[in-house]
């Protein structure tokens, strides 16, 4: 492996939060979220991810009250 590529493996820092690596899963659609809301399986999804190396996880949407979700 370069020596560039090696630099995912290093500590990181976004402002004040610090992290283990440079790895970052960006959001996808992993269709478990009916209607933008937060499920088991969606945090069980993100969760494996973290144990998996990744030192931050996003997701692509969702709604923390009613009036946010996109759908009923």
């Amino acid at each position: 492996m370069g020596e560039s590529a090696l630099l995912a493996f290093e500590t990181g820092q976004i402002g004040s939060v610090k992290l283990r690596n440079r790895i970052i899963k960006a959001a996808t659609f992993e269709g478990v979220m009916p209607y933008g809301a937060v499920t088991t399986e969606l945090i069980d999804f993100h969760v494996s991810v973290a144990r998996g190396g990744a030192a931050m996880t996003t997701v692509a949407y969702g709604a923390i009250s009613k009036g946010g979700r996109v759908s009923p």
